[in-house]
This record gives structure tokens, sequence and C-alpha cells, in this order.
């Protein structure tokens, strides 16, 4: 386990119950980290069955999840894309913390993944997801890291991509294009932030159980007309483990590129798909 103590981190794409936005903050938090949390707002009538059911609110229902592990937490809904609203989220952050040690990119949308071929896919989805998977991530980062650089006390940006960012996947449109940038981002930076002893690194989950997956998962299983229970298998199959990662293993792995026991890693991608890709 890392210690995070003293340190502060900004996680997108956080405002989902099932998830890895959430894993990531509840154990960098257990880690000993303070949190500034974001995602987007989403109208009521749209959360999961289970969010409606336990009266989930997005990333203020985090904060507090945070504040009872006896960490401090600042939830700010915002969208990435939106470059004021970042600069915001940052400034916040700076009134409320004075800094910003940790950034985890982790806010992405699957843009039709698992249904969406380049030849035949919307134009507007394409744009939308560049938007979100590649802008947001610059914006943020920009934002963000500029508070790390004027501080003068390094920090870890860590970027989620995918395994779909490591190869490409038929029918995954704008997704694998997407976060195949996202891993050549994180090279890039690594070799402009290392001397101001800020370390850049990537994570590519493979299949972990999130809504988001199964998103993927059902539009899938439609797409071939096969249960959602057949794509399962054959994700399970794919993996060396024989089965879909936890979001907390997901977050264990961003926990090590946060803290110490990383701090001579970067510009690397690290792979957490229980031995599906190996490169």
């Amino acid at each position: 386990m890392a210690d995070l103590t003293g340190k502060v981190a900004l996680v997108s794409g956080a405002a989902r119950y099932r998830g890895l936005g959430r894993a990531i903050a509840l154990r960098l938090a257990q880690d000993g980290a303070d949190l500034v949390v974001t995602g987007r707002r989403r109208s009521p009538e749209t959360l999961p069955e289970n969010e409606q059911q336990m009266g989930w609110t997005g990333v203020a229902s985090l904060a507090t999840e945070i504040e009872a592990i006896g960490r401090q937490a600042l939830a700010i809904e915002a969208d990435v894309t939106a470059k004021e609203q970042v600069e915001q989220l940052v400034e916040a952050a700076k009134d409320r913390f004075g800094r910003i040690d940790i950034l985890v990119n982790n806010a992405g949308v699957p843009s039709g993944a698992g249904d969406a071929p380049i030849l035949d896919m919307d134009d507007q989805l394409w744009y939308d997801t560049v938007d979100v998977n590649l802008n947001g991530v610059y914006l943020i980062t920009k934002a963000a890291g500029r508070l790390m650089r004027d501080k003068g006390e390094g920090g870890s940006i860590i970027n989620i991509s995918s395994t779909a960012g490591r190869r490409g996947i038929p029918d995954y449109g704008a997704y694998c294009a997407t976060k195949f940038g996202v891993v050549g981002f994180t090279q890039q930076l690594a070799t402009e932030l290392a001397r101001h002893n800020i370390r850049v690194n990537c994570i590519a989950p493979g299949s972990h159980a999130t809504d988001m997956m199964d998103g993927t998962i059902g539009r899938t299983a439609a797409k071939y007309g096969v249960s959602t229970e057949q794509i399962t298998a054959g994700i399970r199959s794919a993996s060396l483990m024989g089965r879909q990662g936890l979001p907390s293993e997901l977050a264990a792995s961003v926990s090590f590129l946060a803290g110490e026991d990383s701090s001579f890693v970067t510009g690397q991608t690290l792979n957490v798909d229980g031995g599906a890709h190996m490169s």
C-alpha cells in the first residue's frame, strides 16, 4: 500500500457507483490522500437502477464515502471538454487544498465500442469521442499540470487508456483511436515534464466489472444475436486469469503509480487485463 499522506489527488470520471473512478478515488483515500473528485452531471432518470435505488448522487455521494474513511474531499461536477469548467475545477482545488500532487485522467466515453465500425459510424459520434477521450485529457492535464509545475514539488499524472489502445479491435470505432492517442500523449508528456519531477504514466485496463463494460457487452451481444453471458464467457476465456478484473484491482495499480514505489517509472503503459495482452 502506498503512503500518500499529505498528498492531494484529482480523479476525473468519478460519478458512477460501479465505475473505475470511484474505486480509484477510494483507494487513494485509503492510502492517505485527500481527494478532488469530478464527473459530469447526469439526469436522475438516466442513472442505472442500482444507483437510483440507493439514492446515489454521483461525485457528492463519493465525497461522503471518502470523508467516512477520514480524508477530506471536494466534489465538483464538471465537463472535462469545457475549458472554462476545467479551469474552475482546478482553481477550486487550489483554493481548497493549495496543491494537486496526483492527477488521474479517468474520464472517458465508450463511443459505441463493439458496434461502431469506422466506415459506418456517425461523424458526430467520432467528434464527441475525440472531445472527451483526448481533448478532455489535454485540458485537465494542462490546467492541473501547471499547478503541479508551479508548486515545484513534482507529482504524478496517470492516464487511463484501454487495451483497445494497445491493438486494433474490429467495430471499436473512435474508441480505439482515442485510446491509442492517450498512450502517445502519455509518452510525449513524460518527456516534457520529467525535468519538473512530474512522472506521467498510463494504465490500459482490460475488461473490468463496471457499468461501462456492461454496456459494451450488451451492444456486442445485440449485434451478433447472442446472450451477454456468451460475450462475457469469451472475455473470461481470453484472460489468463479466466475472469474479468475488479475495479479495486485497477485502483491498486493506480496507487502504485501515484506513490514513491514507482519513483523511477515514467512514460510507461501498464496493461491490467489478467494477461489477455502482452506488450
